[in-house]
């Protein structure tokens, strides 16, 4: 196990590379988009084996995102704010397909007033979509909750989406100390 300073982006990007995605569907918004560069430069670097797509808009890649968490692919994601809602449409469906997969939403306000500040309003436009949701509070929450999402979305008994949400700007860009575990020890 590593101890390390990490922001609470950094922190769910390990967890994506942790439960050995294969898939990620992009598309950037603040302030999520560090998640996105991180594993890219994983993948570039060949520290990390999967494939990032980087489509027109939230809603074709939440529909990617669906389409192949439904043919076994694992599957990870990542938005924020008015991202979220433009996805809104494919979050229903993709939940009634019951395609396990993870989904950081990155909290923010949404477009009035003009903010960048955190805010539950995208995420809890989604409340009902059908998507699992997890909360997170600190840097090793995002880390753990990524692990543990991957667990509850593809449980044959539940085989649901989960979105791990965090606080735009004041966990997304915080640092703080995270145990990052081996990666033979996470059961996944």
């Amino acid at each position: 196990m590593t101890r390390t300073l990490l922001t609470g982006n950094g922190a769910a990007a390990w967890g994506a590379r942790l439960a050995g995605i294969d898939y990620i569907p992009a598309f950037p918004i603040t302030p999520q988009t560090e998640i996105i560069e991180t594993i890219g430069k994983w993948i570039d670097k060949g520290e990390m084996d999967a494939r990032m797509v980087t489509l027109d808009s939230e809603h074709s890649m939440i529909t990617a995102a669906g389409s192949a968490a439904a043919t076994g692919v694992r599957v990870f994601s990542a938005t924020s704010s008015q991202g979220l809602l433009y996805a809104m449409e494919m979050l229903y469906t993709v939940a009634g397909w019951r395609a396990p997969f993870v989904l950081v939403n990155v909290s923010r306000g949404l477009s009035a007033p003009i903010t960048l500040e955190p805010d539950h309003n995208d995420v809890l436009a989604a409340r009902d979509s059908g998507f699992l949701q997890i909360h997170c509070s600190t840097c090793q929450e995002v880390l753990d909750s990524m692990l543990i999402a991957y667990r509850l979305a593809e449980d044959e008994r539940v085989r649901l989406p989960v979105i791990v949400n965090l606080d735009g700007f004041y966990l997304s860009f915080t640092r703080e100390p995270v145990e990052i575990p081996e990666h033979q020890a996470v059961p996944l």
